[in-house]
């Protein structure tokens, strides 16, 4: 992590103080995954898990609408089970009690690189929407189960389990508001799409991908 940040401050010395801008954002999130053919028809659905996510970011103008944003960013995965049913027996290797209620997640640090497009006069209140790609690096994961939905038991679960990296593709849509002459504030919303696989499993490439939605806030300066 350390590595990381000091390759974003070395960024921002490389590429000058003109109107370049660096940022903080929180943001809500809600994220599950695809389900794969062989358990299609004998477990519940996948449901939305929320959570959160917090980034940083620097942002640099190409010309007067168009900027690159490179991020540095946490963010929660997962999916929920939450059915009116007793789910029971052994999912993924798990053994889950009868009348559980089950939780995975999965802390990623991801690499975001966005470009942003601005909607009119920068300076001014406006719209602007994104898109790029992301590397994610999964830090850990864990599992609650909530017996009878009362009791909560949280897991490490094993990182073999998991890809160790993940390839993504982010879209964003934002509103941006002047606050003084350096400070802006801003309103997102995201998708984030995972393209490569989640579960690493020896015998067979289950087509289990991430899949995130977003809304947040925050903040960047003018530097």
């Amino acid at each position: 992590m350390k590595k990381i940040l000091a390759l974003l401050f070395t960024l921002i010395a490389s590429v000058g103080f003109g109107q370049n801008a660096i940022g903080v954002r929180g943001a809500f999130t809600g994220s599950t995954v695809t389900k794969f053919p062989l358990i299609e028809n004998i477990t519940p659905d996948f449901k939305f898990l929320p959570s959160g996510s917090a980034a940083i970011f620097l942002e640099i103008p190409l010309d007067a609408n168009f900027s690159v944003q490179p991020e540095i960013a946490f963010t929660q995965k997962g999916f929920k089970v939450d059915e009116a049913i007793n789910v029971g027996g052994d999912f993924l290797g798990i053994n889950i009690p009868v009348g559980g209620r089950v939780n995975f997640k999965t802390n990623y640090i991801e690499l975001p690189v966005l470009v942003k497009y601005h909607v009119g006069d920068k300076e001014a209140a406006h719209y602007y929407v994104a898109l790029g790609p992301s590397i994610g690096f999964m830090a850990d994961a864990n599992m609650t189960v909530r017996v009878l939905n009362i009791f909560p038991i949280k897991t490490n679960l094993n990182n073999n389990m998991y890809k160790a990296f993940e390839f993504s593709g982010v879209a964003a849509m934002g509103f941006e508001l002047p606050v003084s002459a350096k400070m802006k504030a801003f309103v997102e919303g995201r998708y984030q799409h995972g393209f490569s696989r989640v579960l690493d499993t020896p015998i067979f490439e289950l087509p289990v991908r991430n899949r995130t939605l977003s809304g947040g806030l925050g903040v960047k300066f003018n530097i």
